[in-house]
């Protein structure tokens, strides 16, 4: 069977690497300060970035909508819709927030979100062992 809300972290974070050192945001920081139209192009331009970089990875489309659980590298949690590509919201998580660590339908509060966590306390990460306080 198929799982098409599977995100492979690795191939998800090359990929949103590759997006924020082609396609930074604006120097500003924030689109809403760029006129109308550069701002539509900006985004126009960075979806597209993003599924083709879907398509190199061969992130598959599943067509329905759900929640995406995200743990960032930092130990924070995040997350986003998806309408058709569970891949596709994780790599636009690495691009604003920085690498991922977990990622998935649900995960939160699930055993493999634990057991990332473990593999992190055992390395040492200094983040983990501060608490989530930081």
């Amino acid at each position: 069977m198929i799982d098409l809300d599977r995100v492979n972290i690795e191939q998800v974070n090359w990929a949103g690497e590759r997006i924020r050192e082609r396609h930074p945001l604006p120097p500003t920081g924030y689109l809403a300060d760029l006129p109308r139209a550069e701002c539509d192009a900006w985004i126009k331009t960075h979806n597209a970035m993003v599924k083709d970089y879907c398509g190199i990875i061969g992130a598959l489309r599943s067509g329905n909508r759900a929640w995406l659980d995200v743990q960032l590298a930092d130990g924070r949690w995040v997350g986003r819709w998806f309408d058709e590509c569970a891949s596709e919201s994780a790599i636009h998580c690495v691009y604003s927030w920085g690498p991922i660590i977990a990622a998935g339908v649900g995960l939160k509060d699930s055993e493999a979100a634990a057991a990332a966590r473990a593999a992190r306390e055992a390395s040492g990460d200094l983040l983990v062992l501060l608490g989530d306080d930081w």
